[in-house]
């Protein structure tokens, strides 16, 4: 055990609570694997290394490497359009293609961001492309290949593509063609009818007190977000990849690359796996958020290391954690920051409501010499500049405002490290 991580995760989680699973790799080696807190809190039960959790949007990467083994094969190519293989998905007249659904460009509106998605849609079992019906025919958000945002409808469509070349469900096609061949055993389909050995219950807290989390049938997240696994079964994934037992090293490194749109701009988001960096280490990962679980995996490619934490409450600070971790593995010396003082007025550009994609939304308000946040995060702001700031409680989390004019500014870019960057608008009106 190293003392360091364990010091790490009691700083963020509470231990007699719901917890998290963490692998680390150092080097191509697995240096640390432990569970800490509890993966059922009625029984007492511990997380163990073997725990198996919802890996929510980390799916989205087992479906991005599926489509790739297929390309592989010659069933098919990133640059068809997807009606090559669902003829009656209605385009619009666009031409929306496979790339476009795997690095999120495609402008189809995303499910999960829908406004009845929680109270109509997410209880509901639906066969393999019922979803398909609440968004298919809302217009494009934009041009395919013009914009980016996040979207969990392109990877419903990707499953759909793969059910439809191979004649196999999703989940056949993912346990005979990935997690067999690289035995990861304990990796699944997470169904909520079967029976899964030392599977994790799902929770939130409400104030003070935990509850099991939300019900969501598994019909709903697909190739977007169904599928389950273990920390010690994602060091085996990272470890196909990196010894290219599924596919070479020239097709991941398109996996790998940013996305760069018809403008020019590029996005932090590859064919399945989002790409950033972190002090100076190149970082392919991915995030997950389901009712219940947190999920994060950080791949360090170039430096064969690897970080996983899998949680089983939506609350935890996965990311924070991954970050600390990787602070102590790659011995980087601690954040500093040192807070100006700012006048009443200038603190005053600021303030106001910011929107963006997939129904973000972040409320900043002064109260004398201080400014909070809303929505998004909630948290105190310090000034590093008239124009930078930091959270309270995480001195990384920085946000940058721009554009300034009539005495507001009006663009806002938060940055959250190994997590993305995100730009947002001042909302008008």
């Amino acid at each position: 055990m190293l003392s360091e991580i364990d010091q790490v995760v009691a700083e963020e989680i509470d231990l007699q609570g719901p917890g998290v699973a963490i692998a680390i790799v150092k080097d191509g080696k697995m240096i640390h694997s432990a569970g800490y807190g509890f993966a059922n809190l009625e029984w007492s039960c511990p997380i163990e290394p073997d725990t198996v959790f919802r890996l929510a949007s980390v799916t989205k990467q087992f479906t991005a490497v599926a489509i790739m083994l297929l390309e592989k094969q010659g069933k098919l190519r990133l640059d068809d359009s997807i009606t090559t293989y669902l003829p009656d998905y209605p385009t619009h007249g666009r031409t929306i293609t496979i790339t476009n659904l795997l690095n999120h460009t495609s402008g189809i509106k995303s499910y999960t961001s829908l406004d009845n998605f929680f109270q109509e849609i997410s209880k509901k079992d639906v066969l393999p492309g019922g979803l398909i019906a609440y968004f298919k025919d809302l217009p494009l958000e934009f041009e395919p290949g013009t914009g980016y945002v996040y979207n969990n409808s392109g990877y419903h469509l990707l499953g759909l593509i793969i059910e439809k070349i191979t004649g196999m469900s999703y989940e056949q096609f993912i346990q005979q063609h990935i997690f067999q061949p690289l035995e990861m055993n304990r990796s699944y389909y997470m169904h909520n009818e079967t029976i899964v050995p030392r599977r994790a219950s799902g929770y939130e807290r409400i104030g003070e007190i935990y509850r099991h989390a939300e019900y969501l049938s598994m019909s709903i997240p697909y190739a977007a977000g169904a599928l389950g696994s273990t920390v010690e079964d994602l060091v085996r994934w990272d470890a196909a990849l990196r010894e290219e037992r599924l596919l070479d090293t020239a097709t991941l490194e398109r996996m790998y690359t940013p996305t760069r749109l018809a403008d020019g701009r590029l996005e932090e988001y590859g064919l399945g796996f989002r790409v950033t960096e972190y002090g100076g280490h190149r970082l392919i990962g991915h995030g997950g958020g389901i009712p219940g679980f947190h999920t994060f995996i950080a791949r360090f490619v170039d430096d064969q290391a690897m970080i996983v934490v899998l949680a089983n409450a939506p609350e935890t600070n996965v990311e924070r954690i991954t970050r600390k971790i990787a602070r102590y593995i790659f011995e980087l010396p601690p954040v500093e920051r040192t807070p100006v003082t700012l006048s009443e007025a200038t603190l005053d550009k600021a303030v106001g409501a910011y929107v963006g994609e997939n129904g973000f939304s972040l409320e900043v308000r002064r109260y004398g010499e201080r400014l909070t946040t809303q929505g998004f995060i909630k948290d105190s702001l310090l000034p590093m500049s008239e124009e930078t700031y930091y959270t309270s409680e995480d001195n990384e989390f920085e946000l940058h405002f721009s554009e300034e004019q009539a005495g507001v500014y009006n663009a806002l870019t938060l940055r959250i490290p190994i997590y993305r960057t995100i730009t947002v608008s001042r909302k008008q009106g």
